[in-house]
């Protein structure tokens, strides 16, 4: 007597608990398992990414360290143009720079997702926060003579 091929299977893992299949046909982490964090690397730099349930709805925020506030001893021009693109930055919406009480220059945003949002709307979110930072990016890049450098 065979066993019918239904048996023979392993059981499904654990982790298909935390999914829930949407009325459309697509996955999405249940609303309890929300928070997710991951990193990511752009315009050279290392990213860190967390959704979190705000009270207008789940959020991803992203962050990164770009280098230390530069000091008026390396040159007042240079820390007027780094402080005039932080602070043209101040005019994006979603992701923007600034300076930590440390002294440490961060580029930092925040995205709002739908409430059954999928991985592949939290990448094109993430994608989003970090194309609107990307002009004072690449001219902060230009500027500062520490830039982290891309990895070779």
């Amino acid at each position: 007597m065979n066993i019918p091929t239904v048996f023979s299977h392993p059981p499904a893992p654990a982790e298909i608990n935390e999914l829930d299949v949407l009325d459309d046909g697509s996955v999405a982490l249940k609303r309890e398992r929300a928070n997710v964090a991951f990193g990511f690397r752009a315009c050279g730099l290392p990213f860190s990414a967390e959704t979190r349930l705000a009270e207008t709805g789940p959020v991803l925020q992203i962050a990164a360290e770009i280098g230390g506030d530069p000091y008026s001893a390396e040159g007042v021009d240079l820390r007027e143009a780094v402080h005039a693109i932080i602070r043209s930055s101040h005019t994006s919406p979603s992701c923007r720079l600034m300076v930590s009480k440390q002294k440490r220059i961060y580029c930092v945003g925040k995205g709002h997702l739908s409430e059954s949002w999928t991985p592949t709307a939290l990448l094109t979110v993430a994608a989003e926060l970090v194309l609107e930072a990307r002009p004072y990016l690449m001219v902060l890049r230009d500027v500062m003579p520490r830039w982290a450098k891309p990895a070779a």
